[in-house]
């Protein structure tokens, strides 16, 4: 099925017109037909149809795709449904040809054939039937889409002029371009080539004419200069420069254009000011122009600014150019210069190419060990790379391999390292093992590192400066000649720089621009080069600055704006009525108070479908932190703000205590803020109410598999808890921190924090507090090969259970000591019992932890294809939660289950990827891998990683499963100790009461 989206809809099956009436139903499938066969998340698509504020959209969104199906008849089956959202095998195969005639367009401007550039933008021009997507402007995503279309259109005709200019055939095209002249004023372009064309006919006068009215066009609507190039063509022009003759009378002649010109003395089309670049199809869905015509690349999340992008033409052509090519480029400059909206334009600009596309924010980032998780997580949010595939103990290597490997004919993966001056150590190291991609960093310093690009940033150009202001403060065509000069005054006191221009110009809200230039003393003034370090944080060069735009805030205001510093990585509304108030503000003046701190171009917005998030820029978030230290202000808010996080957690998980992907999400959606309140409790009056939240934490940290991060916090707060922590409380806290830090490998540490907790659970006659405690330990004993102890511990627990959750988690437990204990039978009946309970209340980590388990148990009974099924099950459930433990321990099952019918190659590869999982050598998937390679033979590899697994092992079952392939090792080497060891491990299975088949079938192999 085809879909023609360059003029009015059409819909075609076979070259027969299928009408589908109802402009919703043939937005969806245009919308569908734009995504190039990639699903399209049912949010997105309903926001694309109706707006971020439409209530029940996946509602709305199910109608009107059964409508469409319906319209479509016989064709219906093209619109599928995936996981990932909906997905429409169609085409739009006008668009198509007018990509691959722009494509020809490109290559042929590249080697200065005028001819093929003129036949090509014909081709493409062709293809339009009217305005793109005429009958759909009503729909807010078809608007933005035609609206582009529509831009691009007007780019092939600037570029077919042009080609048809340089090929002496400037009388023909006057008529035209001074049409289009008349329709797009102060589109610069489209003026110089009417003044080239003109000055070729002989009509210097009139060229001269043309250019000074888009001059005294461009000062009266926008206070701006014309572009270099146009100012350069004026002076030539004048100067009845040769080099100004058409391509084909310069190679007749034998001369060559002049350096720097677009096309033989033709004017460049693409400047800075005129807002369309020649040829570039600015599309929102899929490749550019130019890009293969495979599916569209993975590019991580990068929000669509709210404001238009105003200068900084050159940097950014500069820059396009030296990202081409796999390196290192750094962006410095001072806090303000626009590092980071430069490098976000770069990165949509790079996108839209087809390039792989990965942007990291640094500055929410407090240490520098966080740098390689961050870009770790973009980069398996981008879809570059399997999370399992980064290994969250040493993510470098497979962070490396995913960028790398993501390079094609359209050019190397872009890494985006934004905000790097806190962390430059971190960004420097990481930055060494670039190869084979290219990345940008914006600092305000240069890494220092060999082969680094360095491109400092600094002041705008006069009439940018000038033209950002007036549209910062919304006063296109409203600005005086008197004023204009005024603004020269005020942008010059900010030194020119864009975040400054946007403060002042958010000022204009409450002052004239008479009254702001009249405010202008050395106190506003920019301290540009402010010591890193210094008073007010890193952003010390724009303090004064934000003082000035403090100064002239409401007291409410200046309330506000410095408690909103406290939050980390943005906030709600809700959130901020909940913890900035005190005796001076009430919730209800928070809302007003934002509104005008938006205005003023002090807090920014974020739409994330139905939600609205606020952010502070890292400079006025410093900005407010030293205001709120300076008012006193600063430990009551860190108090509120810890409080509100202890709130959010508890009412998130209240409903089903984190059974659902969902509630999990919810948290860490919020978890720069959660962390930030833990880092901030030590050594404060707050380790309790800390504590506390690391004690709600519990479950998501588990569902995620976040066992070091835990450990980590408990660590620091369970040895600071003081009389403010009730005694059940701290019995729960280190009976979780217990098991976290056994889920890290730490067994004698483990049980020494639950023996701790069972003693202060003992005395208090508190049932569900000594049954955590009473799992915990069985568990314990299960890792520590103390099978027969954990089976009755567990038996007992699972006995007094006061409720079927309680229970069910014992039995998944009991099952896990059962399978090592060599019944799977058993083993399988409890793990059911338990699953038969997560099934019930919709436990989507309980199901997949217990689907993986029953995997197991069904593999040790030889019911292999079920084994599987459930393997497969498990996953889908730990997907969902980003559980990082299940997924490698599920890998272990295939890899055993490919072992046992001798695929070699695929057993190995599920090992290894379980293995990248793995942060230590106290897991199994080495002792797994080893099993496989003495299959395959390569004995030396095996003992390689056995030896790094006795060489980490703190006993336990990890410990006995080596043993046993230890046997099976010196067995394949022929060593004649392979029969004593034998005798000896089997002395330990029997100690240990373990029976655990997959490696007792080890021993008992002749």
């Amino acid at each position: 099925m085809d879909v023609l989206v360059l003029g009015p809809v059409q819909v075609l099956a076979d070259g027969v017109v299928v009408t589908v009436d109802r402009p919703l139903e043939r937005a969806v499938l245009v919308r569908l037909a734009l995504a190039n066969r990639v699903p399209v998340p049912d949010r997105r698509l309903a926001e694309d149809l109706w707006g971020a504020e439409v209530e029940r959209p996946v509602q709305r969104l199910r109608v009107v795709v059964s409508r469409l199906r319906a319209a479509l008849g016989p064709s219906a089956e093209v619109i599928g449904r995936t996981p990932a959202g909906y997905q429409a095998t169609v085409s739009a195969p006008d668009l198509l040809a007018a990509e691959a005639a722009a494509q020809r367009l490109h290559t042929a401007r590249r080697t200065g054939d005028y001819a093929t550039v003129a036949a090509a933008a014909m081709a493409a021009l062709a293809l339009w039937r009217g305005h793109a997507l005429a009958d759909l402007r009503t729909i807010p995503f078809a608007a933005a889409e035609g609206e582009r279309l529509d831009d691009w259109r007007l780019s092939l005709t600037v570029a077919g002029l042009e080609a048809n200019l340089e090929l002496g055939a400037a009388g023909e095209v006057v008529t035209e371009l001074t049409g289009l002249v008349a329709r797009y004023p102060m589109h610069e372009p489209l003026s110089c080539l009417l003044a080239l064309a003109l000055y070729r006919t002989g009509r210097q006068a009139d060229a001269l004419e043309r250019l000074a009215r888009l001059r005294r066009a461009l000062a009266e609507e926008l206070g701006v200069d014309p572009s270099p190039d146009t100012a350069s063509l004026e002076l030539r022009i004048l100067d009845h420069d040769p080099s100004l003759q058409a391509a084909a009378s310069a190679a007749a002649t034998g001369e060559t254009a002049a350096p720097g010109t677009a096309a033989a003395g033709g004017p460049a089309t693409g400047s800075a000011s005129s807002g369309v670049d020649s040829a570039n199809v600015p599309r929102s869905f899929g490749p550019e122009p130019g890009a293969s015509e495979s599916a569209p690349r993975p590019v991580s999340a990068i929000t669509t600014p709210l404001t238009s992008f105003i200068g900084r033409g050159r940097e950014f052509a500069t820059l396009t150019t030296a990202l081409v090519e796999p390196g290192l480029t750094t962006v410095v400059g001072v806090a303000g210069s626009g590092k980071s909206r430069l490098a976000a334009e770069l990165a949509r600009s790079t996108a839209r190419s087809g390039r792989s596309v990965v942007l990291v924010e640094l500055a929410p980032l407090d240490r520098a060990e966080d740098v390689l998780p961050a870009v770790a997580a973009a980069v398996a949010a981008g879809g570059l790379a399997a999370e399992e595939a980064i290994a969250p103990h040493d993510p470098l290597p497979g962070i490396a391999a995913a960028l790398g490997g993501a390079a094609d004919d359209r050019g190397p993966a872009l890494l985006v390292l934004d905000n790097a001056e806190h962390v430059l150590e971190s960004v420097t190291e990481f930055v060494r093992t670039a190869t084979g991609f290219t990345v940008l960093v914006t600092s305000q310093r240069p890494l220092g590192v060999p082969g680094e690009a360095v491109h400092p940033l600094g002041a705008l150009d006069r009439s940018v400066a000038v033209a950002l202001f007036i549209e910062r403060a919304g006063l296109p065509g409203l600005v005086t000649a008197a004023e204009r000069e005024q603004l020269v005054a005020i942008c010059a006191a900010v030194d020119w720089l864009p975040l400054g221009i946007e403060l002042a110009a958010g000022l204009t809200r409450t002052l004239t621009i008479s009254q702001l230039a009249q405010r202008i003393d050395d106190r506003v003034r920019l301290l540009v080069g402010g010591a890193r370090g210094a008073a007010g944080g890193r952003h010390t060069s724009l303090r004064v600055a934000l003082d000035w735009s403090y100064e002239l805030l409401a007291e409410r205001e200046r309330a506000v704006l410095r408690r909103l510093g406290i939050f980390a990585g943005g906030f709600t509304l809700e959130a901020a009525e909940a913890v900035l108030p005190e005796a001076d503000l009430e919730p209800g003046d928070v809302a007003p108070a934002m509104a005008d701190l938006v205005n003023r171009n002090l807090v920014a917005v974020q739409t994330d479908g139905a939600t609205r998030r606020f952010v502070l820029l890292e400079t006025v978030r410093d900005y407010a932190l030293a205001r709120l230290a300076e008012a006193d202000e600063t430990e009551a808010l860190c108090t509120a703000h810890l409080r509100w996080c202890l709130h959010l957690v508890r009412s998130i998980g209240a409903s089903d205590d984190f059974a659902a992907a969902e509630s999990v999400a919810a948290v860490f959606a919020e978890w720069p803020n959660i962390l930030a309140a833990l880092e901030r409790a030590p050594g404060t009056s707050r380790p309790a109410d800390g504590l506390r939240l690391a004690i709600e934490m519990h479950v998501p940290w588990l569902a995620r598999a976040r066992f070091r991060e835990a450990q980590r916090h408990y660590a620091a707060l369970t040895s600071m808890a003081g009389a403010d922590i009730a005694p059940h409380e701290l019995a729960q806290a280190l009976s979780h921190y217990g098991f976290h830090t056994l889920m890290t490998g730490d067994l004698d540490a483990a049980a020494g924090q639950l023996a701790r907790a069972g003693a202060l659970a003992e005395p208090l006659d508190d049932a569900e507090l000594a049954q955590t405690v009473r799992y915990y330990q069985g568990i314990v004993d299960i890792e520590r090969g103390k099978l027969p102890a954990a089976v009755a511990r567990l038996r007992e627990g699972e006995r007094l259970a006061a409720h079927d959750t309680q229970g069910a988690s014992f039995a998944d437990a009991l099952g896990t000591a059962l399978l090592y204990s060599g019944d799977a039978t058993e083993a399988l009946a409890a793990y059911t019992r338990s699953s038969k309970v997560d099934a019930a209340h919709a436990d989507e980590h309980g199901l997949s932890r217990g689907l993986g388990n029953q995997a197991k148990a069904l593999l040790d009974l030889d019911r292999v294809a079920e084994a599987l099924a459930a393997a497969e099950e498990s996953d889908r459930y730990a997907r969902r939660l980003d559980d990082r433990q299940i997924l490698p321990l599920n890998d272990l099952t295939r890899a055993a289950a490919a072992l046992a019918s001798g695929q070699l190659d695929a057993a190995e590869s599920y090992c290894r990827a379980a293995l990248g999982q793995e942060e230590d050598a106290t897991g199994l998937a080495r002792i797994d891998l080893a099993d496989v390679l003495i299959a395959k033979g390569e004995t030396a590899a095996a003992r390689t990683l056995l030896d790094e697994v006795f060489a980490s092992s703190t006993g336990g079952v990890p410990l006995l499963a080596a043993r046993a392939v230890s046997v099976a090792l010196l067995r394949a080497e022929g060593d004649e100790k392979a029969q004593s060891l034998q005798e000896e491990v089997r002395a330990e299975f029997a100690a240990a009461g373990f029976g655990w088949r997959r490696y007792t079938d080890r021993l008992a192999t002749s």
